[in-house]
């Protein structure tokens, strides 16, 4: 049972999990998963219907309709199809062979030709799946060396199919090219498959013709064989600047495509259609929760937080004076871009227009949404406003952001977000990115984390008369990626009223404005595979009239996998200005 682990669909570098977890995209899909149809299933080349046998029993058992493309065969057939004549390249095996037969494929099922379906593809079958839904109203009779397909001025390929085929999965589908060179112009055993096997070469002028990018309102995930026996030589085609091996036919990157959902997984060419780990991302992808023997992920659960990342707003939103953005933060649980709750509002004061990348350290929701756990995606919604409310204008629209099929577990190595443009309410687009943090597809790798900042003893206050204005900075979460919070706000000019030798209780002593903040800093579902980190600094703030005074800093740092269940304490004394005394709660 292989691991796999999933791509950026931004297609430059992005997170890698072991062992069957997933990681997250890095951009929202570009077309949603509209619902579950009828499953086509396109085989590869010079192969036949009968290489899906194995796989047609397994997605039966998870629920999930497969067309029987030879009912004159007990059992359900997949679709067998391949060229009649020699000289024949993929678009003109597309428009005359293949559409024919998915059509009667339809009818023979009980469909009708307009009937919408899902298409798991392997290989070649992901060729030709996609020029089928992308080059619809081709005409393809013949081929040009130079200019590629034309024909005899009528179009071959329906134009239905773009809005007719909803989730398009490919297994080991050459969209850079396959790895050996000489296939097939070498070898004269290919026959009539010999033209169709030069489209499929590196470089080729079909794959350069129908390109490397999903095409805008498509739902394609493209899956990769990475086996650990296979890896030299070494392919980079996302542009990430790491390079993986091949299936032994198909480069382990070459399937995929700017915007697809791209995974990776330890199976080899023909493995990809038998094997545990990518026969669960078919079934994730179409939308159902594998539950086969093997390494699928599991509905989304755990509680949410979203980051800001990166934000580009074209317009002044607040002539004059600087703009007071609110960025509205809701969640759909069940990924059908329907019945979002708000789960926080985060604030962002700056004058516009301006481009502000935060990168790992932007602006978190405090506030926390609880997944369900009943569905394998999810949707956010940022709804962008200016705040005119202290002048009586109230809320001004500025833009809405929405990141729909969302299938992303922790954001553990910073890189992943999702990045979605939406028109700006003055003219223009503006551009939001954020990462979703704390869930996961698979729970039992998980667990829950509550950091928290119970009392210091202030030993040195740092003025030489009356109380110092004591607040502390503190950061929890991942190594490396934690966030900052505080507790006492340098921003505002709040603090605890403390002199030396006296102590802070965080969740009963009173600031100097009368506000008790809470003991907990940070909640979030965190991997087992982590390493956990909790910074505390403390600082005695001048007000203004010179620089901060202290700034020791104490950490503590673990493995999430190996933590201690329940509270742990954690006390530090090292330093002659203060001691902290803070916590975590390790559960579920």
């Amino acid at each position: 049972m292989g691991g796999y682990a999933r791509r950026s669909r931004r297609g430059i570098a992005a997170a890698i999990f072991l062992a069957g977890s997933l990681s997250a995209v890095l951009a929202p899909r570009a077309g949603a998963h509209e619902g579950n149809f009828p499953i086509l299933l396109v085989h590869g080349w010079t192969s036949q219907g009968s290489t899906f046998d194995e796989m047609i029993p397994k997605l039966q058992a998870q629920g999930l309709t497969v067309l029987d493309c030879d009912t004159s065969k007990a059992g359900k057939q997949a679709m067998s199809y391949g060229p009649t004549a020699s000289g024949q390249h993929i678009p003109y095996i597309v428009g005359e062979i293949v559409q024919p037969k998915i059509n009667q494929c339809l009818t023979d099922n009980g469909y009708s030709t307009s009937q919408k379906i899902d298409i798991v593809a392997h290989s070649m079958g992901g060729m030709v799946s996609r020029f089928l839904v992308e080059k619809g109203g081709a005409d393809v009779e013949y081929w040009n060396p130079v200019t590629g397909w034309y024909g005899d001025g009528v179009p071959d390929v329906d134009t239905k199919w773009k809005n007719q085929v909803d989730d398009l999965v490919m297994l080991g589908s050459p969209s850079h090219g396959a790895v050996i060179p000489w296939v097939p112009s070498g070898l004269p055993n290919f026959f009539n498959w010999q033209a169709s096997g030069t489209d499929m070469v590196q470089n080729a002028l079909f794959l350069q013709l129908l390109g490397y990018t999903e095409p805008a309102g498509e739902n394609y995930s493209c899956v990769g064989g990475n086996p650990s026996y296979l890896q030299v030589p070494q392919y980079d085609y996302d542009g990430d600047g790491v390079g993986h091996g091949w299936d032994g036919i198909v480069p382990a990157e070459s399937p995929f495509l700017t915007g697809c959902n791209n995974f990776l997984t330890g199976s080899n060419h023909s493995g990809l259609r038998t094997d545990d780990a990518p026969l669960d991302i078919v079934i994730q992808e179409l939308g159902y929760t594998s539950s086969q023997t093997g390494t699928g992920g599991a509905n989304l659960a755990g509680s949410v937080t979203v980051r800001l990342e990166y934000f580009d707003v074209v317009q002044d939103h607040d002539f004059g004076t600087t703009d007071e953005f609110r960025f509205e933060v809701q969640v759909d649980g069940n990924g059908n871009n329907d019945g979002y709750s708000v789960v926080d509002t985060v604030s962002y004061n700056r004058d516009a227009p301006f481009l502000q990348n935060w990168g790992n350290g932007g602006p978190s929701t405090a506030l926390v949404f609880n997944l369900p756990g009943d569905a394998p995606r999810m949707d956010v919604k940022v709804r962008v406003w200016e705040d005119d409310t202290g002048w009586g204008g109230g809320q001004e629209s500025v833009s809405t952001h929405t990141f729909t099929d969302i299938l992303q577990s922790e954001d553990i190595d910073g890189w992943d977000y999702y990045e979605k443009g939406a028109p700006d309410a003055k003219g223009g687009t503006n551009t939001l990115r954020v990462a979703v943090n704390g869930m996961t597809s698979r729970p039992e790798d998980t667990r829950l984390m509550t950091f928290g900042l119970d009392k210091s003893y202030i030993q040195d206050e740092h003025e030489p008369w009356g109380n110092g204005e004591v607040q502390f900075t503190v950061k929890a979460g991942r190594k490396n990626y934690e966030s900052t919070f505080y507790r006492g706000d340098p921003d505002t000019g709040t603090h605890y009223s403390r002199g030396s030798n006296t102590w802070v209780n965080i969740g009963t002593d009173a600031k100097n404005n009368g506000v008790v903040e809470s003991e907990t800093i940070w909640q979030v579902r965190m991997l087992n595979s982590a390493t956990w980190r909790h910074q505390l600094t403390y600082w005695e703030d001048d007000g203004g009239w010179s620089s901060r005074d202290g700034g020791n800093t104490y950490s503590f740092e673990a493995n999430v996998g190996t933590q201690a269940a329940g509270r742990t304490n954690y006390n530090a004394t090292s330093f002659g200005d203060w001691d902290v005394y803070s916590y975590i709660i390790a559960s579920g």
